[in-house]
């Protein structure tokens, strides 16, 4: 229909041509000289002559022109031919040639066969006639991308672009908002070239749907951008809340482990305790004679005495062997016995029942028990501790000693 349509048009327009101008009827007639048609439809280039002669034997030639001459098609004697492969199966004569009406269809156009189009018409023995026009093929945008920069909370900015890949003419970008209520904006807020639209000191009511339409005279695309503004103070108390049940919890998990570490420790103290209180007396702090032999046990529990055979020079009282067990403590300790009347009460350590030689008075001794000092050092008499009157096993304890039954020894140190 369209072709019918072309061919009508074009004899009418030559038929009108000839009898407006009769005396430039051998040439090339274009009567559009610029065509415009969008990327993939179809577009016709128009062209005509006025023949005097048979055309039977003329040739028709349609060239592309760029940097080279392309040949687009061509027809000799009713003959056609196809050129360039850019146009193979997308180029033909809209009228059976050999005819006057020179017009050619193009399919399925592209970018890329915008550009300069020449007819020539070449008359055996004749004058050639040539025409040419320009075409172009409008590209529509391609489907833009939307980006948002900035952070949408209360009192902040935001800048929203778009952009096509592709587009001829170049597009141009304009936003708007749509939802809840519509909107449109200007320049400086919005640059339709760049395809930008900032948004300064966001308050709750800019929060909706926003619309970039990329357009130009072929075609137009659409993409959109939510905005929600968030409210700082939500965020910071997000944030605070995150941060503080992740600090407390760090707090929890160290008072565990010092709370277990101390009790571990605790017991470990409390054995090592229980182990001391439990550990026998290894050495018992018997006080010695400075001129004596005795002999007296180490493992503090059973102690025997035996006299040197021979003294020096001292005479010392004997007492019969008791028949009763003496008491004595492991730290050496006369706290808790009665002095035998004419004894030494102040050497520590024997037992009451056994008569000792005197010995020169020594330093102090580190149990803390009492010795006596030299006369001279001394300018009173001393006063003999108090003592209980009783020797008891709980008097002992208090008093921080072990009690340990002794056997009854005689004078030669032999048990009883």
């Amino acid at each position: 229909m369209e072709i019918a349509t072309s061919r009508k048009l074009g004899t009418l327009l030559s038929l009108t041509f000839l009898w407006i101008f009769p005396g430039d009827a051998q040439q090339v007639v274009i009567p559009r000289k610029t065509i415009e048609v969008i990327n993939g439809q179809k577009v016709v280039l128009q062209a005509w002559y006025t023949p005097t002669s048979n055309i039977d034997r003329n040739t028709v030639i349609w060239n592309f022109m760029s940097n080279i001459s392309i040949l687009i098609i061509s027809n000799t004697a009713g003959l056609p031919s196809h050129g360039s492969p850019q146009f193979m199966r997308r180029v033909g004569f809209i009228e059976t040639m050999p005819n006057f009406n020179l017009s050619i269809f193009i399919n399925n156009t592209k970018e890329t066969d915008s550009g300069r189009y020449v007819c020539q018409v070449i008359i055996p023995g004749g004058t050639g006639l040539t025409g040419e026009l320009m075409l172009n093929v409008k590209v529509p945008p391609s489907p833009p991308v939307c980006k948002m920069t900035g952070k949408p909370v209360l009192k902040g900015n935001v800048t929203m672009s778009c952009n096509s890949k592709s587009g001829k003419p170049r597009p141009l970008y304009r936003w708007t908002k749509t939802s809840p209520v519509s909107e449109v904006f200007f320049a400086p807020m919005q640059n339709e070239n760049l395809g930008t639209l900032k948004l300064i000191n966001l308050t709750k009511n800019m929060s909706g749907k926003y619309v970039c339409i990329a357009s130009n005279t072929a075609g137009s695309e659409s993409c959109f951008i939510n905005l929600e503004i968030n409210s700082s103070t939500n965020a910071g108390v997000i944030a605070g809340a995150t941060v503080g049940s992740v600090v407390g919890f760090a707090a929890l998990a160290l008072l565990v482990f010092f709370f277990l570490k101390r009790k571990r420790d605790t017991e470990d103290d409390m054995a090592n305790d229980i182990k001391e209180d439990a550990q026998a007396p290894k050495r018992v702090s018997w006080a010695k004679s400075g001129t004596g032999s005795d002999i007296i046990s180490k493992n503090g529990t059973l102690s025997s005495i035996t006299t040197n055979p021979h003294p020096r020079d001292h005479h010392f009282p004997h007492s019969p062997a008791s028949d009763t067990a003496s008491i004595n403590t492991v730290t050496g300790s006369t706290m808790g016995y009665r002095p035998r009347p004419g004894g030494e009460p102040n050497l520590p350590g024997y037992s009451t029942n056994a008569s000792l030689p005197r010995s020169p008075p020594g330093p102090p001794s580190t149990n803390g028990s009492s010795l006596h000092r030299p006369d001279q050092a001394q300018p009173q008499a001393l006063r003999p501790p108090l003592l209980p009157t009783t020797v008891t096993s709980s008097n002992i304890a208090r008093m921080g000693g072990v009690p340990i039954m002794v056997p009854a020894q005689n004078q030669a140190g032999s048990l009883v």
